[in-house]
């Protein structure tokens, strides 16, 4: 499985500025020069430039950008207001039994939530339940399971791919004599979505039946 996340892999060193081939300080991760708003600017250097920043491309998907010397990175931004909001999605009472979601078991209560919809009590209930039918149920109880949380994992993973292949894609050189260039990443990026795509069906047929 390692080979076939190698491309992603490195990829991902591409734009956190860690790729063996950007010891260069003429590497660019960025075509294109983009006006930063005050707003949008969360550091600065001591000469007052941009140092930390957020880019939002036209699909709405907010960047965070981090210039280094001679390169910068990317990553997904990370939203506080995301994960308040997620947390404000859990009810005040487990659906299944009235159990208070907030009080005993909280942050069981609130894990359990977010995987199975519903409470830590229920989960454990509800398991010892298949364990008494023997091991072939909770074998296949298990591989449902499994199989649930990987497909939550690929939801995740197809919007970090699709980053990745975007950055990658407008990937370009450069010299110390101001010398530019584009580089063609078809190969490459084809490459990775094959090999995705291949690690995502050999995981749903292992789980499968």
């Amino acid at each position: 499985m390692s080979n076939k996340l190698q491309n992603i892999r490195a990829v991902k060193e591409l734009i956190a500025g860690t790729h063996k081939t950007q010891t260069r300080k003429s590497i660019s991760l960025s075509s294109t020069k983009k006006e930063v708003t005050e707003d949008n600017i969360i550091e600065r250097f001591e000469n007052g430039k941009p140092k930390v920043w957020i880019e939002t491309d036209t699909k709405g998907f907010r960047t965070r950008v981090t210039q280094h010397e001679g390169f910068k990175s990317r990553q997904p931004e990370n939203s506080i207001l995301k994960s308040i909001q997620k947390t404000l999605e859990v009810p005040t009472e487990c659906p299944q039994c009235g159990t208070n979601m907030r009080e005993k078991e909280q942050r069981l209560n609130f894990k359990f939530w977010f995987k199975r919809k519903k409470c830590f009590s229920c989960v454990i209930s509800e398991e010892t339940k298949i364990k008494a039918q023997g091991e072939e149920a909770w074998k296949k109880y298990e591989n449902n399971i499994m199989a649930s949380n990987a497909e939550a994992w690929f939801k995740d993973a197809d919007k970090e791919v699709k980053l990745l292949k975007d950055q990658v894609e407008e990937t370009v050189w450069g010299n110390a004599d101001g010398e530019t260039g584009t580089v063609d990443t078809t190969v490459f990026v084809n490459k990775m979505e094959q090999d995705y795509e291949k690690l995502k069906n050999d995981i749903r047929s292992k789980f499968s039946g």
